[in-house]
Parts: C-alpha cells; sequence; structure tokens
C-alpha cells in the first residue's frame, strides 16, 4: 500500500509515477492518469481530508513532444531518464499505436522494467511496451479494435482483447480510453485500499468498478460479400429471421455441406453456423439500439427459435444481457430531455 507518511518513520518518499508522453499521446488517457495519481484539486476535500496525493507524477518526454490530434504540443518535459527513478511507468494511448516509437523511450521502458518497476499502459499505449519487447510472457489488452493488428505485431503476446483491464503482476494494461479509469482506480486500491479508491471515484464521478468487459461495445465493420461465398452470404443476410440450417445453406449456395464448411472456414475464419450466429446478435444490437421492439420479438426476427436460446447466444457474443445492452446503447428522448 503507498502511504506518504509514517508515524514511526517520518516522512517517506511519495510513490512515483512517470507518464510517458510521446508524439500523438492521447490528451484524454494522460488527463484521466494525471486526474488519479497527480495533485488533488480543492473539490478532493470535500470528499476526503487527505489534500496531498500519495504520488509523485512526472511526465517524460522529448523537450517538444507534438499532440496533432488535440492541436497544441507539450513542452518543458522531464527526460527519458527520469523513467528509471520511477516506481510505476505508465504509457497513455497514441494516435497511430502501430508506428515505432522513440528509441530512447523504449530503452527506459525496458531499463524501468528490468529494475522492477509497474509497468502500465492505457489503450493503445500497449504497443508502446510491445515495441519495447516487454510484454513477451505477460496476458495484456488493448483498445478492442486494435486487437487485429496488435496480434500481427506481436504474436507471442497473448492478447484478452474483451477485458476491461487485465492485471498480471508486473504489466498492468487497460482497454479502450474509458477502460483507462478503470485501470487506474484498481492501482488505488490495490496501493491505498478500497476507501481511497472510492472517494477518488467520487471525484471522477466514475463506479469504482464495472462488471462485463469489451465485448459489450465492439462494433464490426460491414462485412463484404464480394468473394466466392458473396451470393450466399448475402441471401443469408435477408435470410436472418429463417431457420438457416448448415443443409439449408448449402443447398441454397449448390454446395455440398462439408465443401461449404471448407469454404467458409477458409474466407471467414469461422465455420458456417458460428458465422451466421454473430450476424445474427449484430443485427439484434442493431434492433436494441434503433428500434421499439420488445426482446421476445427481437429474439424471433433474428432467427431464434426461444428467447432462452436468444439470451444465451446473445451473451455469449455480447458479454451481456439484451435488457442491459440496450440499457446502455438506447437514451430514452424523454430522460435525454431531463433537467
Amino acid at each position: 500500500m503507498v502511504s506518504s507518511t509514517s508515524a514511526d518513520l517520518g516522512p517517506r518518499p511519495r510513490h512515483r509515477v512517470a507518464i510517458v508522453v510521446l508524439d500523438g499521446t492521447l490528451a484524454l488517457d494522460m488527463a484521466v492518469a494525471i486526474q488519479s495519481f497527480g495533485q488533488r484539486p480543492l473539490g478532493f476535500r470535500h470528499i476526503r481530508e487527505e489534500a496531498q496525493s500519495p504520488y509523485e507524477v512526472v511526465l517524460c518526454g522529448r523537450e517538444s513532444s507534438e499532440q496533432g490530434t488535440i492541436g497544441f504540443s507539450m513542452r518543458d518535459l522531464a527526460p527519458f531518464s527520469e523513467i528509471g527513478r520511477a516506481d510505476t511507468v505508465l504509457v497513455p494511448g497514441l494516435d497511430d499505436p502501430v508506428r515505432p516509437r522513440d528509441p530512447d523511450a523504449l530503452a527506459a521502458i525496458v531499463d524501468a522494467a528490468d529494475r522492477g518497476a509497474r509497468i502500465v499502459s492505457l489503450c493503445a499505449g500497449a504497443f508502446v511496451l510491445g515495441h519495447a519487447g516487454v510484454l513477451n510472457g505477460h496476458r495484456v489488452t488493448t483498445h478492442w479494435a486494435l486487437a487485429e493488428d496488435f496480434r500481427r505485431l506481436f504474436p507471442h503476446v497473448e492478447l484478452l482483447d474483451d477485458e476491461l483491464y487485465v492485471d498480471d503482476g508486473q504489466v498492468l494494461t487497460s482497454g479502450g480510453m474509458l477502460a483507462a479509469a478503470d485501470l487506474c482506480l484498481h492501482i488505488l486500491r490495490q496501493d491505498c485500499g478500497q476507501s481511497y479508491a472510492n472517494d477518488v471515484s467520487r471525484l471522477l464521478v466514475s463506479p469504482p468498478h464495472r462488471a462485463g468487459g469489451q465485448t459489450q461495445y465492439m462494433k464490426r465493420p460491414p462485412r463484404s460479400t464480394n468473394g466466392s461465398l458473396g451470393p450466399v452470404m448475402g441471401w443469408i443476410l435477408e435470410h436472418l429471421d429463417e431457420d438457416l440450417t448448415l443443409q439449408a445453406v448449402a443447398a441454397q449456395a449448390n454446395l455440398s455441406t462439408r465443401t461449404l464448411s471448407r469454404r467458409f472456414e477458409a474466407e471467414t475464419g469461422r465455420g458456417v453456423l458460428e458465422w451466421i450466429a454473430t450476424r445474427r446478435i449484430e443485427h439484434a444490437r442493431a434492433l436494441l439500439e434503433d428500434t421499439d421492439m420488445t426482446v421476445t420479438d427481437i429474439a424471433f426476427a433474428t432467427g431464434y427459435g426461444s428467447l432462452e436460446t436468444f439470451r444465451r447466444q446473445f451473451a455469449r457474443l455480447s458479454g451481456t444481457t439484451p435488457r442491459e445492452y440496450r440499457r446502455t446503447f438506447r437514451v430514452d428522448q424523454d430522460d435525454a430531455r431531463r433537467d
């Protein structure tokens, strides 16, 4: 647990957090980290008597770092060598995570990891840690939309793209931008206790812990039906409310079930029925967001013969229930107009 004072030993050095600022660092990720670990605003005194943060935060980078996505530069940053003095090294996300990064920053992160410092990434910051080579043997996460790029670049790292955050001992990583707050609050719980983390969550006006993962937020791009299976895929999408057995689809494609299955696996990376299930749940999610149809009506409109089967498949592919999904992604107009 982090502590700023000790009754027996007197003042102790505060836990030092080095935030790595690179060109293209995302402002929201950086702000969440600074708000979680940095100097407490005056309003925090109305929540907790401890006005001083138990952490010392230092922003490390080049003398000037361009933040193109938000239109300004950051200056007077501490040099990357300061990372070596940190107890925790935190890398926020970046707008172009695939691009290799400053070798001096990567070397400093490696040195900190070798020294035993806690290594943290927020959102796409996991790519920086991957380029530094400190993720091998660790379980990590990043933004779900970047999962394919991450696996391509770092095939030897175990990526859990459904998790809001992953604590794998020395290395801790978070998913998409607002999941950064989930991970920061988790670190505060570890260091300072549940009560302190709860009070910081009150400052952020954020739940101290969110259930579920990133699956419920995933939205896949429109599927191309231009390949050799395009015609039968298009037919499936127009008949999602029907009983689409493997035999029925094979007959429509004028193929044997074995040939159809082999070609589907080759073109989509999954079996026919799993592809159909994914399309059905995608359609169900759109109906939950955009219509007033009941969950039961949506179940039958997407080809499920029973409400229980629909709920089970929805939970498997979305990580939540249909009603919870609608509550999250659909705001009633009366609620939106409330003062």
